[in-house]
């Protein structure tokens, strides 16, 4: 009888230990690892380094639920779009019909802060900052 108790935790510490990584790999919704901005609309504001402003100053990103699709909505105006997650902390977002896009760096996930600049539709060519610096405040 001791023999099975004792075969019986070692399988359940296994099988524990098993999941541990997983468990600790797992995506914390307030704290992506993944690159990909999380789910919900978010204000595109100019970024404090740029001094030149944005065209896209003041219009709203929405990123849906399935990790991928993202909106560019400016006033009345729409764009479908997608992002693209290039490493733990930066995405790609490109927008159908334009050359342009932006470079997302996750810099404070907990409050929905992002920051980033234009970039040339999915590739690393990016503006400057003092030229294009974007910045993303989750709304929702």
């Amino acid at each position: 009888m001791k023999m099975r108790t004792v075969v019986a935790a070692l399988a359940l510490a296994a099988t524990a230990l098993g999941l541990a990584p997983a468990v600790a790999s797992a995506d914390d919704p307030e704290f992506p690892r993944n690159g990909i901005i999380p789910p919900g609309t978010y204000l595109i504001s100019r970024n404090p380094s740029n001094v030149v402003g944005s065209p896209i100053e003041n219009c709203e990103l929405q990123v849906f639920v399935d990790g991928r699709t993202a909106n560019l909505v400016c006033g009345g105006s729409f764009r479908a779009g997608h992002q693209t997650p290039v490493g733990t902390d930066e995405t790609y977002v490109a927008f159908d019909g334009l050359p342009v896009g932006l470079d997302l760096r996750d810099i404070d996930p907990r409050q929905g802060i992002w920051s980033g600049t234009l970039n040339i539709a999915n590739t690393p060519i990016i503006a400057p900052y003092p030229l294009a610096g974007v910045t993303l405040l989750r709304r929702n």
